[in-house]
């Protein structure tokens, strides 16, 4: 296992957590105009955590799981409808 810098580090957690915050951002900003940019970005990010994955996966860096999650977490994230669709039941 190779040692890995603290840049290195910091920049994986900004990333990833910056990933993460984009893929709500798509969820928050649905049917406003800022819908289209922040999908475009959603897509880069996906996209940028998925070489991040596949490299530290490939480069036994130990890192590739979290990445998966975070590939998993954004997904979920981005194509799940949390709004309430239904009225709840009063007793």
């Amino acid at each position: 296992m190779e040692l890995v810098s603290v840049w290195a580090v910091n920049g994986f957690l900004a990333l990833h957590l910056g990933a993460i915050a984009c893929a709500c951002g798509t969820r928050v900003a649905a049917g406003s105009r800022c819908e289209r940019p922040l999908q475009l970005l959603f897509l880069f990010a996906l996209g940028a955590v998925g070489v991040t994955t596949w490299y530290c996966r490939s480069g036994s860096l130990g890192l590739g799981i979290p990445s998966g999650m975070t590939l998993i977490v954004m997904v979920l994230l981005a194509v799940t409808d949390f709004r309430r669709t239904y009225d709840p039941a009063h007793c």
